[in-house]
Parts: structure tokens; sequence; C-alpha cells
């Protein structure tokens, strides 16, 4: 059972602004090294490949791992995952400044530490789906939702330009050194959080594989949250072939070279579209979870097909920017709608079913094939790659059921 905090407002509780301090610091961290990362490796191979795999390799432990994280999560104290999730990456981060001080570092090290890190994010997120709705009451989910994201998406905006123009004067490993005490930071103030992060757990629970699958069977029966998964992974595998690619585009077509500030604007103006995107959602509360994730999907699609062909930088950051408006409102649409639909006790192996559709499954074969095809073809066509994939899951999404239920909230009566 979810116990609404005793104030109204989110930001006189406490507990919630620790742990939306928590949130914004790590974030901002983890895009510092989001958009180091790929520096980093094409500055140390050259290669559109490697620098694709690079992206492939933040999503893959979603695949592998995102079930059992999921079901942990449902059964142990979610605080203490978090925590220790953080004190984890803040060590394993440290590594990569440390090698290149010791003149060690190479593109497979940095793609290792990107694929332990993201592992341990795996569990760390588990925790925090099933967190948010314990902490701040099923009915606020959204409000709290919308409140992490706006704010992130503010430090998205600043952080990339400051990383473009920062590594004109410092080497990108250097930044990790930023992202491994955001982490620290970050363990710190969960662990100052008073309220219990985890719902009542029955201590003679079965076995963590039929945990699994009774959450697979839940999703896989929610005929409405189903068609939405399938459609969010359409969408993280164009997103993957387009950022995978954001950078030996901007270097090979547009000719932005590292060092250049519009290579860190490039990323900017795609987080300041999310930031636009963050504030949209109040216009868009009165219509369904449905409707708002197929016409956000709709419009990525359309733009997916055109961002790789202007070769004038102006006219790609107005298409990044758009892409990432639509990209933010059908992620924080989806992500809230599951929340808020799922039981408190099936939060974590729900919600990461889920993710890991999209972000395991979706993400890294898109920035794999966007590599292998830039590889053979060139950026450009890397980056379209994903469009054809996304375009069937519009497809689809606009013939299923999830096209029939009404636009309008107050005109449903059953989403189940």
């Amino acid at each position: 059972m979810l116990h609404r905090p005793a104030s109204d407002s989110l930001w006189a509780d406490r507990d919630f602004r620790l742990y939306w301090v928590s949130r914004v610091i790590s974030y901002a961290g983890g895009t510092i090294t989001y958009v180091a990362a790929p520096i980093l490796v094409y500055a140390l191979t050259g290669s559109a490949l490697l620098t694709g795999v690079t992206a492939a390799t933040e999503g893959l432990p979603y695949l592998l791992f995102g079930l059992f994280a999921g079901a942990l999560a449902d059964r142990v104290d979610r605080r203490r995952v978090m925590v220790g999730s953080d004190l984890i990456n803040a060590v394993v981060l440290a590594t990569v400044p440390i090698a290149a001080a010791l003149g060690r570092l190479t593109a497979a090290h940095v793609i290792v530490v990107g694929l332990v890190t993201m592992t341990v994010f795996v569990f760390w997120d588990a925790a925090n789906f099933g967190a948010v709705p314990t902490l701040v009451g099923r009915d606020r989910i959204r409000e709290a939702n919308n409140a992490v994201w706006g704010a992130t998406q503010v430090f998205d905006v600043v952080l990339p330009g400051l990383v473009g123009l920062v590594v004109a004067w410092l080497a990108p490993s250097t930044l990790y050194w930023v992202n491994a005490f955001t982490f620290l930071a970050s363990a710190f103030l969960v662990r100052g959080i008073v309220r219990n992060l985890s719902g009542e757990r029955d201590p003679d629970a079965g076995r963590l594989r039929e945990d699994v699958l009774t959450g697979l069977r839940w999703l896989w029966g929610h005929t409405t949250l189903r068609t939405m998964t399938f459609i969010g992974t359409t969408v993280s595998f164009s997103m993957g072939a387009v950022m995978g690619q954001l950078v030996p585009f901007a270097d090979q077509v547009l000719g932005i070279r590292q060092g250049d500030v519009r290579l860190g604007a490039v990323f900017a103006v795609f987080s300041l579209g999310g930031l636009v995107g963050t504030l949209a959602s109040r216009w868009l509360r009165p219509f369904t979870a449905a409707r708002v994730s197929l016409v956000s999907t709709s419009f990525m699609a359309v733009l997916i097909v055109l961002i790789p062909w202007p070769r004038d930088y102006r006219v790609t950051f107005v298409l990044v920017f758009l892409f990432g408006v639509a990209n933010l409102i059908s992620v924080v649409n989806n992500i809230t709608f599951r929340q808020e639909e799922t039981p408190e006790d099936m939060q974590s192996r729900v919600n990461t079913t889920g993710r890991m559709l999209s972000w395991g499954l979706g993400a890294p074969a898109g920035a794999l094939v966007g590599g292998i095809v830039a590889h053979a073809y060139g950026p450009a066509l890397g980056m379209a790659s994903g469009s054809i994939v996304v375009i069937v899951g519009v497809a689809l999404g606009w013939t299923s059921s999830l096209a029939r239920i009404p636009a309008r909230r107050d005109l449903v009566r059953d989403t189940a």
C-alpha cells in the first residue's frame, strides 16, 4: 500500500527534496560522461563503429540483468540498493582518469567502464522505479517525475555545451572525476531519506524466477502497457541510431570538430527540446497516455527521416531540438503511466521489464546497427537506419487497440 506524505506540497517534503537533489546531481554527472565518452572513444580511435559500440554498451546491461534486478528490488530494501549502487559506480568511474594519468587508457577500458556502470545502474534504476510511488504517493507520481525530469533537462541544456568547450583545454577523461563525485553525493543524500522507500514485503516469497514470470505475465496481460512498451522499444532503437552517430555526423558531415563549442551544442539543443517537452506536459494532462504516446512517436518518426540530410548545422539543430521535445514527452508519459498502473509489490519488476526492452534491446540494437551502417556508408545513413524500425512501430501502434482509447482522460472508463 502506498502512503501519501502529510504535506500536500512535494517541495515541503524534506525526503522528496533529498531525493530530488540526489537525482539532479547524479544526472548532471551522468550527462557529462554521456557527452565525454563518445568524444573520448572517437579521439582515441577515430572509428565511427567503436563510437557506436560505446553507445550500445549503455543499454546492453538492461537486456542482460533487467528482469533479475527488478525482481530483486521488489524483495529487498530499495534504499540500500540505491546507495550501494552509487558507491560502486563512483569507484569504477574513477579508474578512467587514473588510467589516463598513467598513460594506459584505451578505448576498450572506456567501453568496459561504461558497461560496468550501466550494469550497476540497472539495479539502482529498478529500486528507484519502486521508490518513487512509495515516497510520494500514487496520485503525485506524475508531479514527481516532471519535477525530476524538468530539472535534469535544465542541466542537460547547459552541461553539454560546457563539456564541448572544456574538452578544448582538458582531456575528456578528466571529466570522469566529476561523475564519480556526483555518485558519492547521491549516495549520501539517499541515505539521509527518513521515509521507507519499500512497501511491505512477504517473508515467504517464492523464488526469484517466479517473481520474474509474474511480472512478465502481468505486463503482457495489460494491453495498453504492452503496446506502449513495444512502441517505446522502436523509439529507443531510433534513439540509439541517431545519438550513437551524432558525434561522427557532426565531424564528417557538418564539419564540427572536437574542441568546437558547437559539438556540445548539438547535445544541448536536444536537451533544450527535452526541457520544452517537460513544460509542455502541463498542457497534455487532459489527454490519455495512449494518444500522447502515439502522437509524439509519430512526430519522432518523421524527424528521424529528416535529421540526417541537411548539411547546414543550423537546420540540424532545429530538427534535433524538435526531436528532443517529442522524445521527452514520450519517455515521461510511458514511465508515469506504468508507475500509475502497476501495483506496489510489482513496481520494480514491471518497470524494469519495460526499460529492458527499450534501453536493453532497442537502444543497443539501434546504436550497433547505426554504427555498422555508418562504417560502410557514412554516419548520415547510419542515423537514418533507425527510421525504418520506428515507422513500423508507429504504424502498428495506430492499428492496435491503443489507438481506440479516447484521446481525453475524462472519456476513459477502463484502460487496462
